[in-house]
């Protein structure tokens, strides 16, 4: 099981346990869940509408690829811990973190 704490754009708190499923994405999730996720591209870190801010565990993530890194240069409210949900599968590793969801990317 996955434990997972998101502050959603309104500032309402949430916690979710869900299995590991590393086929599945963080933005998957979130979707699933109606949290403040458009999800826009559908998932290939091409729109920036998963934005998402790493309050706690960013160290257990692994680097984000290129295409990732371009999206989020292009975001008005990037900072060292944004991600895109839609390139985090939903492994152990994010078992613990928390997240402030951005949503828009704004």
């Amino acid at each position: 099981m996955i434990t997972l704490h998101f502050t959603n754009t309104d500032g309402k708190a949430h916690s979710l346990q869900v299995e590991e499923n590393p086929t599945s994405s963080l933005m998957e999730l979130l979707v699933e869940h109606h949290m403040d996720i458009a999800a826009v591209c559908g998932g290939i870190a091409g729109c920036g509408t998963c934005h998402i801010q790493v309050q706690k565990g960013l160290e257990k993530l692994h680097s984000p690829e290129d295409d990732e890194v371009f999206m989020l240069d292009t975001l008005p409210n990037y900072t060292p811990q944004s991600r895109l949900s839609c390139q985090l599968p939903l492994t152990q590793a994010l078992d613990g973190m928390e997240f402030l969801i951005k949503g828009d990317g704004a």
